[in-house]
């Protein structure tokens, strides 16, 4: 008999930032910026590690063609996770960061596409 064990909350929204095909790790703004300048297409986006643990930034391209560096921190909570930045969404349980980075990004879900390098 086998059993299958949850990933505690903790753990997945973490792993599933920092696994997404999008992930560039901790760079720099400035090479993100320089990366993202190169994209013409609107909300092409890649995520990136903030200062501290649970601090991340997505680098899109907005709608006029300008690159934007938008921070949000993730919370954790015994009923789920947050997200803050200029306004906050959650508890989320299942929800992946594909299901909230539209909100994060304040573009309609089927505009933003990761930037695959």
């Amino acid at each position: 008999m086998t059993s299958l064990l949850k990933q505690p909350v903790d753990c997945s929204i973490e792993y599933n930032i920092q696994s997404h095909v999008g992930w560039i790790g901790h760079v720099s703004g400035l090479y993100a910026d320089k990366l993202m300048r190169k994209i013409k297409t609107p909300y092409q986006y890649v995520l990136r590690q903030g200062e501290t643990e649970f601090d991340y930034y997505v680098s899109f391209v907005q709608q006029d063609g300008t690159v934007k560096h938008q921070p949000f921190e993730i919370t954790l909570a015994p009923e789920g996770w947050y997200y803050e930045n200029s306004g906050a969404g959650g508890p989320f349980v299942d929800a992946t960061i594909d299901d909230v980075l539209h909100l994060i990004m304040h573009c309609d879900q089927g505009e933003c596409t990761p930037l695959v390098i």
